[in-house]
This record gives structure tokens, C-alpha cells and sequence, in this order.
């Protein structure tokens, strides 16, 4: 079974509302309802695309304060090498290209690990091997211009990287089937060389591994399968010397689950006995919460997960996994809690992959790289979901006559447009369209020109890369003559 082991950026996103409110009057890429019908509810931004031909390793992604992404591959050449793709949100296509390659005619192995510490800085890091230079042969490349080129790479040891993340300026790595325990190694974003010392933040053999963050304290997790599979935790917390053993505790012991994946604070396992669910719990700064069941993730079967903690504090999962029937779509849910979980969304066709990386912002929108072994990488858009309200005055009129209906967009984005909508022959077709005011309300006038019975609808527009189409339910009007 195929995991992601991939933690939760920590950049710095406007909140939920502002976004939306700074969005409310960007232009659809996906409109068309204008042009001609529609059936259903479409979403047609949720589209994977391709973002390279070929790869030799996973990919993850990193998003700019701007919103732009940055997607870091592996790709079979040679001893193997990384491919670095800008991407304007809601494109399809890399605006910019750059290849990073290693040292010495080192191969390289596992997932290039992209963080952005602040705008327009980002480093990629990549465990290579093995040319026995004392410095070793893990590395770290920089960006100053957003990714479109990079320094050469700066030698920072020979753990190797199974799991990182960006705690503070620091980026923090651990290795996995390490006999030798969980080993942690954390280098400044800027670093200019390995660190004195590493540290055993568990010292049971660590298979699976996942590296997380709480309030600026790094949070490193290992599974160890000896009669079955226990899950630990250990946690240093902020201003402790994460290459130091002494700085960690441990803050969890599951048993009988596997670890698959960890970001932020938000810890996602396996149980090894009964339903095999996938389970949720998520950190507080002393231990974990209770355990929470991830819809749709019991009974086993072919699956794969990955776990992407927003900016917001929101948790994100996304499954390729037997939903019946089987579709080996990519699904993702999201709860804030664990408690209450969302309706799943399809984000496409994803039977290539068997690896997945999500960077997204605090409104849960961005992007997951999907990866498998010489197969292409593909990008799969998360957008927030939005939504609209929509009621006549009156149900009945008149020939010639009007009513009025009006609803609210929901989060409210003032100057968002806002299509009316009437069904044909089971189609959609935009006859009217206006603009949220303030508080997210809307109203058309409509008029009654011929007698029957016609359904409208209410259509909040897309925002490019960002946010769904909100769709309002059906509302019947009867004109009599």
C-alpha cells in the first residue's frame, strides 16, 4: 500500500471570508453556462491534468502567499533528477521549467520534499547517495525567484528523507526502515551545511514515518511491525534543539494501527485489526485527541491516502480506494474537528497514481500531485466549495406578469457574479445574471411571457483554481394564462 507522508505548509494565507471577498470579482475560467446549456451541476475546474511525461519518484507541491504553486517531481534521467514546475492558479500548464540534478553522478530516491518559507524563497530538499563526501549527499536547493532558478544545492548530511516539513525556518527530515530508531535531522532554510548531530526521537525501528508540526514544535511519528504494527509520537517542542535526542518526549503509542501519514498536528493511521478504517487524531500539545474514523476508509481492499492540514487548522484526506463501485477516483473529505466530516468530492481519475501530495490554502483550495512509478505525474485542483440559496416571492403568476426571486451566496462575496438560470430538455441555460451585494444577496426579476410550469435556478460563478460553482436548488414557477 502506497502512502503519503507529507506535512502541512505553514504559510502565511488571508482567512477564509477576506479570500473570497478579495476574489468576488475574478473572472470565470470555467464559465460557459452563458454559451449554452449545461446538465446537472458541473464543475469543471475539477479536472486532472498532466504535469509531466515521466517520473522515477513522487512529487509534492508548495504554495506562494500569491496563490501560485510549485510542484517539485523526480524524473528517470540518468541517476535521476527533479523537475521544478511553476503553476499559476488555475493553470494547467508549468509557466516556468527548471531540472536540478545531483552531485557527483549521485543517484537520487524517495520524494523531493518543496517548501516556500516566504515569498519567492524555495527549497527543494532530496536524498541522494552516495559519493561518501563528508558533508554527504542529502541535499538542498534554493530559489530566490519563486522557483524559476536555483543555486547549486548545499550538502546537509546522509540521514536520508522519508518525511519532512517546515517547522519555523527550520526544515525538518526523518528516514524510514531505519533500525536505528526514528532519526531526525533539521537544517535552517538557509543552511549552509549538515548539523553537528542528529537526533533519535524514537528509538524503536521506525518503518513507516511522518513529520508534523504544533505552535512552532516539531512532531516526528514511526511505526514499528513486530507482532503487529504499534504507532508512536514524540514531540520537541518550540525552542528546543530538534538535532538534540534529550528535546523530545513521547506523546503517543498506538497500538495495533499503522501509521500512513502525518501534517501539522493531525495524525492519520490504520487500524491493523477488525475494519481496517483509517482513523484521525489530532494533537493538543500534550497527546492526541480522541479517535475519529475517516468515512469511507473500512473494509481494506486496494487504497491509497494522503493527509493535507490547511493553514486554517482544517484536515483534509484524500483517498484512492474501493468506493463502491470501484473507480479508483481520487475522493477527498475534510472535518475540522473529526467529529463531522464533509460529503466526499471526485476529484477525478486517478488509477495511475499511487501517491499522493496536497499544498493547500487556509479556504482548502490548491492542488494534489499524483505520482506512481513510470507513469506521468498529474495534478488534481482542490477548490473551496460554495453555495447559494435561492425562492421566488411567488410560485404563481400571471401571463405577462413578474415575481421576484432572490437568494445569498454563501460564504458572501460582494461583486460576485451570480447567473439566473432556466431548464430546457433537462439542460441549464443562463438567461440573466447580476452581482452579490453586501452579505452575499442577490435578486432577479423575472417574467412570466408564456403559460407552463419552468424550473430556475441560481448559479454563484466559479473563481479560477480557487472556488466551485455554487449551484442552488431548483425552484418551480407556474405562469397561467
Amino acid at each position: 500500500m502506497a502512502r503519503m507522508r507529507r506535512s502541512a505548509l505553514t504559510i502565511s494565507i488571508v482567512g477564509l471570508l477576506s479570500l473570497f471577498t478579495v476574489l468576488s470579482g475574478a473572472a470565470s475560467a470555467a464559465s460557459g453556462h452563458a454559451s449554452g446549456g449545461v446538465k446537472g451541476d458541473p464543475q469543471p475546474e475539477l479536472k486532472p491534468f498532466k504535469i509531466g511525461t515521466s517520473n522515477y519518484a513522487g512529487g509534492t507541491a508548495a504554495l506562494e502567499p500569491n496563490g501560485t504553486l510549485v510542484v517539485a517531481r523526480g524524473i528517470t534521467s540518468g541517476s535521476g533528477k527533479i523537475d521544478v514546475c511553476v503553476l499559476a492558479r488555475g493553470s494547467s500548464k508549468c509557466s516556468d521549467t527548471v531540472t536540478l540534478s545531483p552531485l557527483s553522478s549521485d543517484d537520487l530516491f524517495g520524494v523531493p520534499e518543496v517548501f516556500i518559507p516566504s515569498a519567492n524563497h524555495v527549497v527543494v530538499l532530496m536524498d541522494a547517495c552516495c559519493d561518501n563526501n563528508p558533508a554527504g549527499s542529502d541535499l538542498l536547493f534554493s530559489s530566490t525567484d519563486g522557483g524559476r532558478t536555483f543555486s547549486a544545492p548545499v550538502r546537509i548530511g546522509t540521514l536520508g528523507v522519508s518525511a519532512a516539513a517546515l517547522v519555523g525556518h527550520d526544515v525538518v527530515f526523518t528516514s524510514g526502515d531505519d533500525n536505528n530508531g526514528a532519526e531526525v535531522e533539521s537544517v535552517p532554510v538557509n543552511a549552509s551545511g549538515p548539523p553537528s548531530a542528529t537526533a533519535v526521537a524514537t528509538t524503536a525501528t521506525a518503518y513507516d514515518v511522518g513529520v508534523g508540526s504544533y505552535r512552532g514544535g516539531a512532531l516526528i511519528a514511526s511505526d514499528y511491525d513486530g507482532t503487529d504494527y504499534t504507532t508512536y509520537v514524540a514531540y520537541a517542542p518550540s525552542g528546543k534543539n530538534f538535532d538534540a535526542s534529550g528535546s523530545y518526549h513521547r506523546v503517543a503509542a498506538i497500538n495495533h494501527e499503522q501509521l500512513i501519514a502525518m501534517s501539522g498536528d493531525a495524525l492519520l493511521t490504520m487500524r491493523t485489526t477488525g475494519s481496517n478504517a483509517l482513523v484521525l487524531r489530532i494533537f493538543n500539545g500534550t497527546t492526541f485527541g480522541p479517535a475519529h474514523v475517516v468515512p469511507g476508509t473500512s473494509g481494506g481492499g486496494p487504497e491509497w491516502f494522503a493527509v493535507d492540514q490547511d493553514p486554517s487548522g482544517r484536515v483534509h484526506v484524500f483517498s484512492e480506494r474501493a468506493f463502491s463501485p470501484v473507480s479508483y477516483d481520487l475522493y477527498e473529505v475534510s472535518t475540522a474537528t473529526g467529529a463531522s466530516w464533509t460529503n466526499p468530492v471526485d476529484l477525478g481519475d486517478a488509477i495511475q497514481n499511487n501517491t499522493f501530495s496536497a499544498a493547500l490554502d487556509s479556504t482548502g483550495s490548491g492542488l494534489v500531485v499524483g505520482t506512481g512509478a513510470d507513469v506521468p505525474a498529474w495534478g488534481y485542483p482542490v477548490l473551496a466549495t460554495q453555495g447559494a440559496s435561492f425562492s421566488l416571492k411567488h410560485s404563481t403568476i400571471t401571463k405577462g406578469r413578474t415575481t421576484i426571486g432572490s437568494g445569498k451566496g454563501s460564504p458572501a462575496a460582494k461583486g460576485r457574479e451570480v447567473e439566473l438560470q432556466i431548464e430546457r430538455a433537462r439542460l441549464w441555460y443562463t438567461i440573466a445574471t447580476t452581482h452579490e451585494g453586501a452579505g452575499g444577496t442577490f435578486s432577479f426579476t423575472i417574467k412570466g411571457t408564456s403559460a407552463g410550469t419552468y424550473d430556475y435556478r441560481a448559479v454563484v460563478v466559479d473563481v479560477a483554481g480557487y472556488i466551485q460553482y455554487g449551484y442552488s436548488a431548483a425552484r418551480s414557477l407556474k405562469v397561467t394564462s
